[in-house]
């Protein structure tokens, strides 16, 4: 398992939120309920959600600025008249706590140490974002956390706290018999 942590591949990335006083997005022609998606042909964005280019040399309203250019410029002037001027930003790689913001595992590493993540290793259970299917996300944290609250509990043979736990906490992903 070692090799298997040491092996993934993390980044350390900025990540913008801009406020915009509705939900425009949702009313455009083809609508967009949530998620995030790949910009093509748009310098210095990978996706809306995960910003990459000199993204710790970038000021952080400069960065506002650019994402919300970046919004301007994928559904139209509704995206600047929409928006309130208020953001956040986070950048990992400036976090002093921080080593980096999310792990993108490589081709073949869901397969490969996946199914590891979900057995007890000598008495260890290993959590964290990484660990699930959604990985780079916060739910990812919650959910694997939670994942390992319920492996924890099986064994030490608390089905029935491990049962209530697992329903009362989202855990869809268990079939406790």
């Amino acid at each position: 398992m070692r090799h298997a942590i040491g092996s993934l591949n993390y980044h350390t990335v900025c990540r913008v939120a801009l406020e915009y006083r509705t939900r425009f997005w949702e009313h455009l022609e083809t609508p967009i309920y949530g998620s995030c998606s790949d910009v093509a042909g748009i310098p210095e964005i990978g996706k809306i959600c995960y910003p990459s280019y000199n993204i710790n040399g970038v000021p952080e309203e400069q960065h506002a600025r650019y994402a919300m250019e970046t919004l301007v410029e994928i559904h139209g002037e509704v995206a600047r008249d929409q928006y309130t001027g208020n953001f956040k930003r986070k950048c990992w790689g400036l976090d002093e706590f921080a080593g980096a913001a999310y792990a993108s595992p490589t081709v073949g590493s869901f397969e490969l140490y996946l199914p590891q993540y979900f057995k007890t290793h000598k008495h260890m259970v290993f959590v964290g974002e990484h660990t699930t299917y959604m990985y780079s996300w916060i739910v990812s944290a919650v959910e694997s956390g939670i994942r390992g609250a319920v492996q924890l509990l099986l064994e030490l043979g608390l089905v029935d706290e491990a049962k209530e736990a697992a329903n009362k906490w989202m855990g869809r992903w268990l079939s406790v018999v």
